[in-house]
């Protein structure tokens, strides 16, 4: 599919938005900021966006498909639960995946006190998570797919918090546990 020239100018803005917001997080990025990496000004920035709730929605958006992408690259044939969750307890040591995850818990922060944009984001966010495990999960038959989804995602984001706290030992009893 060819994109048209405004649409590949708003692809190269998203690209420098996620590059400035996972190097400096949420809270340096005013619009001012966003428009400075993106080499533009704050008013031709917004020419592409409804406005910044929109801007950040499609930014936080695309940061997540990246890490997405990211664990998938890992990973070729869906696992099991136990086998599921400590391979994506490893991947949260990795470098890589370091800086999506200290935007997801100062996004989760924000989103905590139920304010926008950042509320509707963290929500569509975990849902693509969900989505996610839907996809990279194994589940038996007498399982029901919708309930071992969440709970690997809440395993998952357990993993996420716990890391940030770097509860390692905690972590690796937890992973020895479900592993057994």
């Amino acid at each position: 599919m060819i994109m048209k020239k405004g649409e590949m100018k708003k692809q190269a803005h998203i690209e420098s938005m996620k590059h400035y917001i996972l190097e400096n997080g949420l809270t340096k990025a005013s619009l001012r900021n966003l428009a400075k990496a993106s080499g533009t000004s704050d008013r031709m920035l917004l020419h592409y966006f409804q406005d910044k709730e929109d801007l950040m929605t499609e930014v936080l958006q695309a940061i997540t498909q990246d890490l997405i992408d990211l664990l998938k690259a890992n990973q070729t044939e869906p696992l099991p639960l136990n086998v599921l969750v400590p391979h994506l307890g490893k991947m949260l040591k990795e470098p890589a995946v370091k800086p999506y995850l200290r935007l997801w818990l100062e996004l989760m922060a924000e989103a905590s006190k139920k304010e926008e944009p950042y509320y509707s984001a963290a929500r569509k966010i975990a849902a693509s998570f969900k989505a996610f495990y839907r996809e990279v999960l194994l589940v038996q038959k007498e399982e029901s797919k919708e309930k071992m989804d969440a709970l690997a995602l809440v395993m998952v984001e357990g993993l996420v918090l716990m890391d940030a706290l770097d509860f390692d030992e905690d972590i690796n009893l937890a992973l020895q546990a479900l592993s057994k």
